[in-house]
């Protein structure tokens, strides 16, 4: 029967498992506990390939913390940087079931405040938010129902209020005012915002500038 001959230390804290000579695994203390490991422990087939999915997985678990601990992040994002990693496909499907049944993985929650960041701190229009949202691999049917219920929060101007807002940082259009205002168009939708939003915000925007030659 296959015999742990070695638990040697790594710079990273864990203990590596070499079992009759040849290196298995890296383990952390706790896996060490639960399997009781020490110099000379017997384990056969079936539990050394146990051992080496448990610490898979908990190398899985580590890196997806430490992601999700630089900021919120899709559950397909998610997955897509684990995999990244080089982690097995099957693992991090496991590890993204158990984020997402103890709450710390939620694409609904994730949407909300995507839309509150990207609305609020970047000033977007929705299409962009949508194509953000969508680029993550958030389902079409959770991007709609944050979408909708920031817009029934904020009122039926917001978004117009955003674009023109974009618009007032750029200061007053300057002559000549046709290619101002086809700069401006394009600016808006590069941000995201619909045709007539753009159009709406552009007239106001034009509107609140003064005559030609009055300092204001």
């Amino acid at each position: 029967m296959p015999v742990v001959t070695a638990l040697r230390a790594t710079r990273r804290g864990h203990l590596a498992v070499h079992v009759d000579d040849v290196f298995v695994c890296n383990v952390s203390e706790t896996l060490v506990a639960r399997w009781h490991l020490y110099r000379g422990r017997e384990l056969d087939g079936e539990a050394l390939a146990e051992l080496r999915g448990q610490a898979s997985a908990e190398r899985v678990m580590a890196d997806a913390y430490l992601l999700l601990g630089h900021r919120a992040r899709s559950r397909e994002e998610l997955r897509r940087r684990l995999q990244q990693k080089g982690h097995d496909d099957e693992v991090v499907a496991g590890v993204l079931e158990r984020l997402a049944g103890d709450g710390l993985l939620n694409d609904a929650t994730f949407a909300h405040s995507y839309v509150a960041d990207k609305r609020g701190l970047s000033g977007w229009g929705s299409a962009r938010i949508r194509r953000g949202l969508a680029e993550l691999g958030v389902d079409h049917v959770v991007i709609d129902a944050a979408l909708g219920a920031a817009a029934a929060a904020e009122g039926d101007d917001a978004e117009l209020e955003r674009a023109l807002a974009a618009l007032r940082r750029r200061g007053a259009p300057q002559p000549p005012l046709d290619a101002a205002r086809r700069r401006a168009y394009q600016a808006l939708l590069r941000r995201g915002f619909s045709t007539a939003v753009a159009y709406a915000a552009i007239r106001r925007w034009s509107d609140e500038a003064p005559p030609d030659g009055d300092p204001g």
